[in-house]
């Protein structure tokens, strides 16, 4: 278990080694074969291109809603590619790990939050436009382990983040040590946003929170954060966040994009009681995206969506929206 949540971190987001790096939307169909059922899904897809024949890729990928299950997960693939018409079209074939989050509905019509490992099979077709701009076409086959194997067939359009061809234009690369030895310096953020309990029902709620991130070396970052995520009817919980991210920015700096995982110490004031443990504390795991935006001087805003994966049926959705100020880099 160890080496698969190592090996999902490492092509999350590893910047250092990519020629190319590529990020995409994709929306379309999944089908359950064995059930004869099908639902809309859709798909992020973030892709490093090592070498023209080479490629990992990160994914998020929502497979909608079938009868008694509503499955989403993040995937980490290996892709080998060939590259055909001066490299304008590039035909994909990707294997590796799916880590699902399936609200699963009981006999007794009550519901459970599953999570599991799958294998994930996929081929892929793009087609690169002279511009950043490319469209792609996607196919995955997910083994499930004790849940149900599907298919998603989803076409969509992606943004080149890095020519190949950019540094060349750029003339020589900076000499060592003439880069900055952090992405992140120090920041502080007050944030505001949506809680989306993983139910039936999916409850709501209004989130808010600070946090406090610091950039460790050029690719890392640390935050410790405080998260209240409101009173969506079936919990109460607030508490104290700690994560390691994988970092990257674009455009000059502007953008910012990455993904992180830690734990959460919290207290949930409308925890079901349970045997041997009668308290409102407990820890839970914290799954992260976020993207960010660096405005002139020191002030920026940051998008941050945390999955809260707990061990009694409440995981949350907690998509925030922050505005915060840097001082120093």
């Amino acid at each position: 278990m160890r080496t698969r949540w190592t090996f999902l971190l490492a092509v999350l987001l590893f910047p250092g080694l990519a020629q190319a790096q590529e990020l995409s939307l994709l929306l379309g169909r999944m089908s359950v074969p064995t059930a004869g059922e099908s639902s809309a899904c859709w798909q992020v897809d973030f892709r490093y291109n090592l070498t023209p024949r080479v490629a990992w890729s990160a994914s998020y990928l929502n497979e909608g809603h079938v009868k008694d299950h509503k499955r989403d997960g993040v995937a980490s693939q290996v892709w080998g590619r060939i590259p055909l018409f001066a490299r304008r079209v590039s035909l994909g074939l990707g294997a590796g790990v799916y880590y699902y989050f399936d609200t699963a509905t009981r006999p007794d019509g009550s519901f459970a939050d599953l999570h599991g490992w799958s294998g994930i099979y996929s081929a892929s077709a793009t087609y690169y436009t002279r511009s950043p701009w490319f469209a792609r076409l996607s196919v995955n086959h997910i083994k499930g382990s004790g849940d149900f194997d599907s298919n998603t067939y989803v076409l969509g359009a992606g943004y080149h983040l890095w020519k190949e061809d950019q540094q060349a234009a750029e003339g020589p690369a900076p000499e060592p040590g003439a880069e900055p030895a952090r992405k992140t310096g120090d920041e502080v953020m007050l944030f505001i946003g949506r809680t989306v309990v993983n139910s039936l029902a999916d409850e709501k709620g209004i989130a808010s929170g600070i946090e406090f991130r610091k950039g460790i070396v050029r690719h890392l970052d640390w935050t410790l954060t405080w998260l209240n995520e409101g009173d969506p009817k079936v919990l109460r919980r607030n508490g104290l966040g700690s994560q390691l991210w994988l970092v990257d920015s674009y455009l000059d700096d502007r953008l910012v994009i990455g993904a992180g995982a830690g734990g959460y110490l919290f207290v949930d004031t409308k925890r079901p009681p349970r045997p041997g443990n009668e308290g409102t504390r407990d820890l839970a795991y914290l799954l992260s995206l976020t993207a960010g935006y660096r405005f002139a001087g020191r002030w920026f805003a940051r998008f941050n969506w945390n999955r809260v994966l707990v061990d009694y049926s409440t995981d949350t959705d907690v998509f925030v929206l922050g505005a915060g100020f840097r001082w120093k880099e």
